[in-house]
């Protein structure tokens, strides 16, 4: 699915966005959510008490991708609202720079469907080529168009890949990592390849409810699956 980018002036972006309506959050339990989590029940759970001063670091994992599932058919900011650590004002005046399946996006309204949808989302980034990029830009004319082609729409749930980065992890990603987030056991494995001094400052190493060694981790790490991994501060002794 590609979308085609359909430019306004900037006023009018302005104007659309400062008075773009997030439905409220559901009450628990009230009917099925339209985000889930981490409710697969057989999947393996990894837990990592971690160091206060790491955890900022942890939340770079949340780069690689992280597997969401939701109803196909929401709008973007719904489902960016419906996420632990997201809210209204901070995803209209925080988020500068949102991508779906590598296309610049800048409504909000935009609905998440298709095979898989890519979702990356940043802060705003530095020079001509992140300004052309940001969201509700003067520059956004500048962008490459492309025509959205649907041949259907999904029924039901989806599952969305979602990726974070710069500030938008590191204000977000503690809520994410503490509620679980699924994702595929290689981006856990390719994240402790790249920060192996981190492993220093594990308080203790949970999976499927059983402490288990660092050693022990690194093996089970060796096998691809998608696992739900859960990163807390470490409890004071």
């Amino acid at each position: 699915m590609i979308y085609f980018i359909k430019f306004q002036k900037s006023q009018e972006l302005r104007d659309r966005i400062a008075g773009y309506a997030i439905p409220d959050k559901p009450a628990t339990g009230l009917f099925l959510p339209q985000v889930i989590m981490n409710s697969v029940s057989d999947l393996p759970r990894l837990e990592l008490h971690v160091a206060p001063e790491n955890l900022p670091l942890y939340t770079t994992v949340l780069q690689g991708g992280v597997l969401i599932e939701a109803r196909a058919g929401m709008s973007l900011g719904s489902f960016l609202d419906a996420l632990p650590g997201f809210d209204h004002d901070y995803i209209v005046n925080e988020i500068q720079t949102i991508f779906l399946n590598g296309t610049a996006i800048d409504d909000l309204e935009t609905p998440l469907e298709g095979d898989h949808p890519i979702l990356a989302l940043s802060a705003a980034m530095p020079g001509l080529a992140g300004a052309i990029l940001r969201r509700n830009s003067f520059h956004a004319a500048l962008r490459t168009t492309v025509t959205e082609r649907r041949d259907h729409h999904h029924q039901g749930s989806i599952t969305i890949t979602l990726k974070l980065f710069n500030s938008i992890a590191r204000d977000c990603g503690p809520a994410l990592l503490a509620e679980g987030i699924r994702l595929d056991s290689g981006v856990l494995r390719v994240f402790r390849t790249t920060h192996p001094t981190l492993a220093a400052g594990l308080g203790q190493i949970v999976l499927d409810g059983r402490p288990i060694t660092a050693a022990t981790l690194s093996t089970w790490l060796d096998h691809d699956r998608i696992i739900v991994l859960i990163v807390r501060e470490a409890a004071n002794d």
